[in-house]
């Protein structure tokens, strides 16, 4: 297991210095297009302008992939009893993600966007058209700056899209793993210990034990309700059976 959680984080790792590598890069050719675009057209507002319209392409990008990216919950099947004829309880995981509403918008936004795209792939050409003209004036108008506004806004929602998708599916899923992970703890072998000790093992632990107030220390535990090795919330009661020392039928 801890080989397993060493090598993710290195993914980790090594997705958010990428992202921050290609965001960095991309900044600074932006900013060398609106220095260049700016001489050529003779004019300082272009090169501010396709700035601009990159920034703003780059965070309606970034929003979307971070939503697209968020990680979903694991649901794992407890198994009924035995002879039991209702379906099997669901519960969730041991890693998962609290927020769920932003999961159903990321559903509800995926399903729109492609059906929208399906429905108007006809009109993206006319409409890019459009923008193009609509872009020329403010770029410089050189016969070029249409081209070169559009071109800014399909790359700057793209690119920043693909990074913050990449970053947020397998970064954000880590954090939020190990937060989780934090706030949980596993439950203790306590059979074959005297009671003081499963007490001691259980407090380390932050697990409560259910037994008597008059339950003697040298007792000796012999089955607990929860099989070790469980993860638990911390506080969680466990109930005990146990033996007196004094019986013989313990004794080997």
């Amino acid at each position: 297991m801890v080989p397993a959680l060493k090598v993710g984080r290195r993914a980790g790792d090594k997705i958010q210095r990428g992202v921050m590598i290609m965001a960095l890069t991309m900044l600074l050719a932006m900013v060398v297009l609106a220095v260049f675009l700016a001489f050529a057209s003779h004019s300082a507002g272009a090169g501010v302008t396709v700035f601009l319209l990159f920034v703003a392409a780059a965070a309606v990008g970034a929003s979307l992939g971070f939503l697209f990216g968020l990680p979903r919950a694991r649901v794992a099947d407890l198994s009924s009893p035995e002879g039991a004829t209702a379906p099997p309880p669901t519960r969730v995981a041991t890693f998962y993600l609290t927020n769920s509403n932003l999961i159903k918008v990321s559903d509800w936004l995926t399903t729109i966007v492609i059906g929208l795209g399906l429905v108007n792939l006809g009109k993206v050409v006319p409409g890019l058209r459009s923008l193009g003209k609509a872009l020329h004036e403010p770029l410089g108008a050189a016969a070029y700056s249409g081209v070169v506004g559009v071109s800014v806004l399909i790359v700057g929602v793209l690119a920043s899209f693909v990074l913050t998708y990449l970053w947020t599916s397998i970064r954000v899923r880590e954090l939020l793993e190990e937060a989780e992970r934090q706030s949980q703890e596993t439950m203790p072998e306590l059979t074959n210990q005297t009671l003081g000790e499963a007490k001691e093992a259980a407090s380390r632990n932050n697990v409560t034990l259910l037994v008597p107030d008059d339950a003697p220390d040298t007792s000796v535990v012999t089955r607990q309700g929860v099989p070790p090795g469980t993860t638990v919330a911390p506080g969680t009661t466990v109930a005990v059976s146990m033996i007196e020392p004094s019986d013989t039928s313990f004794q080997k």
